[in-house]
């Protein structure tokens, strides 16, 4: 199914003078493919490779901060503009975009050169992050996971072994929590950090959010089942868990107040921060119990409106890609490919590593919908009702899937 959405009028006015402000600049040489991106180290890091990829004044980039970035993209975009060639995109504007038409499928490509650039070492969790509606739209670039962190320490002085499965992680904390020490982090503030935690639940222990026509099923009997589990486990939560969020759950493992619990990879390095944790080497990952914790990936699309060679752009794409660039951009952000995540160097570096690798194999990633951070905000509004009791589990699933279902009939993903 392909959702379409209406640009403002508004934003094609403005399309020739952005264009023309770009032209003035004289960035652009008149046959050089054109890169936008969102500028931070990593990304500084791939946008130089990709220039590196070409002969030298093939590639011109464009760096700028990401509400920008992606403004001059859907303004250029949405009048089918062919001024710009690649841009970045993160999970959740990837979506919008590949949406509305406006990047280039590259599935062909993907099985021409399969071999030649080991495509296969992307995970099957990457790849479904960087599709479409069955298509494949961008080159992945860089990925974070979600991990389970725990101490160490303190479940092998308690003859706990680092949970496998939900009921696992529920005993162990349980078993841990104290007066001086809650027994796991929980991350419910809305609305980002409170769709990822229960994004966990609803995949481990419930059905997932959609069915394959769109339809919410995180009300039935599993969805009730995952959030029941959800609001039992805030009982061994630290105080205020409505109101945390990554900062929050990382300083509280740092600080030796929480034992365990589900956080991101990009927080693994602050636990052996002497500078800032309690608990340098006492801290271990293992990919979450159960499976399904999110996954979040970035990439490189293609403009569908790009008058350059297609085939050009994407071998550009694979070899800013490739394991060699990857090992190197490690250093900056996790690589989605699972070579460089099993490299023993790597490993031996990062403790983190080995368990990033299992993490990206059992984890999901958002239902790609380009609407889906609104649905966040109905069905947390909904989930947080029911944790703090202020509705049964029952009743609140069923609301937010009917406002749910409203809004996307809205939108126009039902015939």
């Amino acid at each position: 199914m392909t959702i379409r959405f209406n640009v403002k009028k508004k934003m094609k006015v403005a399309t020739a003078t952005l264009l023309l402000c770009s032209v003035a600049t004289g960035a652009l040489a008149q046959d050089a493919i054109r890169v936008i991106s969102h500028r931070q180290p990593a990304l500084e890091f791939y946008t130089q490779q990709m220039v590196e990829a070409l002969p030298e004044g093939r590639v011109t980039v464009e760096l700028m901060p990401i509400d920008k970035q992606l403004e001059l993209a859907s303004i250029t975009m949405s009048s089918e503009s062919d001024a710009i060639d690649v841009l970045y995109l993160n999970d959740s504007s990837f979506r919008r975009f590949a949406a509305n038409g406006w990047l280039e499928p590259i599935d062909d490509l993907w099985e021409k050169y399969r071999g030649e650039y080991d495509l296969d070492d992307f995970p099957k969790s990457v790849i479904d992050a960087v599709s479409y509606d069955g298509k494949i739209y961008a080159m992945p670039i860089l990925t974070n996971t979600q991990l389970f962190f725990y101490r160490k320490d303190l479940l092998e002085e308690a003859g706990i072994e680092p949970p496998q499965t939900m009921e696992d992680y529920m005993a162990a904390a349980s078993q841990l929590d104290s007066a001086r020490m809650a027994g796991t982090i929980m991350s419910l503030k809305p609305v980002d950090a409170a769709l990822n935690e229960s994004h966990w639940y609803m995949n481990a222990i419930g059905d997932g959010w959609f069915d394959e026509n769109w339809k919410p099923i995180f009300n039935n009997a599993a969805g009730v089942e995952a959030i029941t589990k959800l609001k039992e486990m805030t009982e061994n939560a630290p105080r205020g868990f409505t109101a945390h969020a990554n900062d929050e759950s990382t300083i509280n493992l740092q600080q030796g107040l929480a034992a365990m619990g589900l956080q991101w990879f990009t927080r693994a390095a602050a636990m052996d921060n002497a500078e800032q944790s309690r608990v340098v080497g006492q801290i271990e990952w293992v990919a979450p119990p159960g499976g399904g914790a999110r996954t979040a990936n970035d990439g490189f699309a293609i403009s569908a409106f790009s008058s350059a060679d297609r085939e050009e752009m994407f071998k550009m794409l694979a070899q800013a890609a490739s394991k060699e660039s990857m090992r190197e951009g490690a250093q900056f952000a996790m690589p989605p490919r699972l070579s460089v995540l099993e490299n023993t160097e790597l490993a031996a570096q990062y403790r983190w590593y080995p368990a990033a690798r299992a993490a990206l194999e059992s984890g999901k990633a958002f239902p790609a919908m380009p609407d889906f951070n609104d649905v966040g905000e109905i069905v947390t509004r909904h989930i947080l009702r029911a944790v703090t009791g202020e509705a049964e589990v029952q009743e609140a699933l069923d609301q937010a899937a009917a406002e749910t279902e409203e809004l996307l009939a809205s939108r126009g993903y039902y015939n």
